[in-house]
């Protein structure tokens, strides 16, 4: 079992940040993001097109899609939960310390803590990470209410 949130949350949950030029998660630091003429903002819409399967006619409509070109890249390396754990082992937790920006914070990477999901023993095994011990969360719940 899971749950279920928004990308805002995922973003306060994993401790990779969802705002600014890297902000989706997949993709990290192999991200296409653009900036938008008029608005002055960084835009994924036409981004995650190489995501599809390579003859999916998505990938050959010009007119569709804002950048008006044919998408032929391939999608990211996905990491391995033990890659992402060696990115984010030495990272700081939220609770030891008050500094606010890692070094290289919105140039190779988006992280701005190691989460203590991280201190969870399957955490590290978890293929999607944004997935969470019902069974620990209960537990935890319950030991913050009543003090234990």
């Amino acid at each position: 079992m899971w749950t279920i949130n928004d990308f805002l949350a995922y973003g306060m949950l994993s401790g990779w940040s969802t705002h600014g030029r890297l902000a989706c998660p997949h993709c990290m630091e192999h991200t296409m993001t653009f900036t938008l003429n008029y608005g002055r903002k960084r835009c994924w819409f036409d981004c995650h097109r190489r995501f599809l399967a390579t003859d999916h006619p998505f990938r050959r409509n010009k007119k569709a899609f804002c950048k008006g070109e044919v998408e032929t890249d391939r999608p990211p390396p996905r990491l391995t939960p033990s890659q992402v754990w060696r990115r984010v082992k030495d990272y700081p937790k939220v609770t030891e310390t008050s500094v606010t920006r890692i070094d290289g914070y919105g140039e190779w990477h988006n992280w701005t803590k190691r989460s203590i999901f991280w201190d969870l023993p399957y955490w590290k095994d978890n293929l999607l990470r944004h997935n969470l011990d019902v069974m620990h969360i209960e537990i935890n719940f319950f030991d913050n209410i009543f003090n234990t």
